[in-house]
């Protein structure tokens, strides 16, 4: 498998400036502002990495967006670019987490979130909406040029979106791997559902 560098490049760089933003926002530590302020630098941070690291995906929902609307049958084409596109974000991630926390020395107080897949009976409602925000939002990604509409588009569903999968990796993996396997099977099923919904989108564009 040929890996694209300049990708991966992109990807860390993009990742490690949001997460270093977000992170550092959420530690109230001055340097981009409060926690009140955190979701407005989170979509002045991505719109700024989108224009600055053309086409990174900066965040694993952008890339599951691109995988589901991708050749899905097409694994050195789709799967396995995409695949390492997630992987380097998470290293930009883990990067800017150890920068915001000062490799250990800030206590952040972060707990893994427990595995919501076994109990996604009584879950419904966030599946639903993982999937009904990721097919409006990819409309207005791929329907826009601006990475402004699409950065502050992607903050109004910040909440159903679930936006933090690499921070949330980043923390596990710098935390020893405490809660890897929850956060993981979180990180993967967050951007999978938000991915069929920018598929669900993408067909139901085709078809009206």
């Amino acid at each position: 498998m040929n890996v694209d560098m300049n990708a991966m490049k992109a990807e860390i760089g993009g990742a490690f400036l949001v997460s270093w933003a977000v992170f550092s926002a959420s530690l109230g530590s001055g340097v981009f502002g409060s926690v009140e302020e955190e979701y407005i630098w989170m979509a002045l941070g991505l719109a700024v990495a989108w224009m600055t690291f053309a086409g990174a995906h900066v965040l694993p929902i952008v890339t599951w967006c691109h995988m589901m609307t991708g050749d899905l049958s097409d694994a050195e084409g789709n799967w396995m670019p995409n695949g390492m596109r997630l992987v380097a974000q998470i290293v930009g991630a883990c990067l800017a987490v150890a920068l915001a926390t000062e490799f250990g020395e800030i206590e952040t107080g972060w707990g893994a979130t427990e595995m919501w897949i076994p109990e996604i009976a009584d879950n419904g409602f966030t599946v639903l909406g993982l999937i009904a925000a990721g097919a409006v939002w990819w409309q207005v990604h791929t329907r826009n040029e601006s990475a402004w509409v699409s950065a502050f588009a992607l903050v109004m569903f910040v909440q159903a979106l679930n936006t933090d999968g690499a921070n949330q990796m980043a923390a596990s993996i710098l935390g020893g791997a405490d809660g890897l396997a929850d956060t993981l099977v979180n990180w993967i099923c967050d951007g999978l559902f938000v991915g069929v919904g920018a598929l669900l989108g993408s067909k139901i564009d085709e078809m009206v």
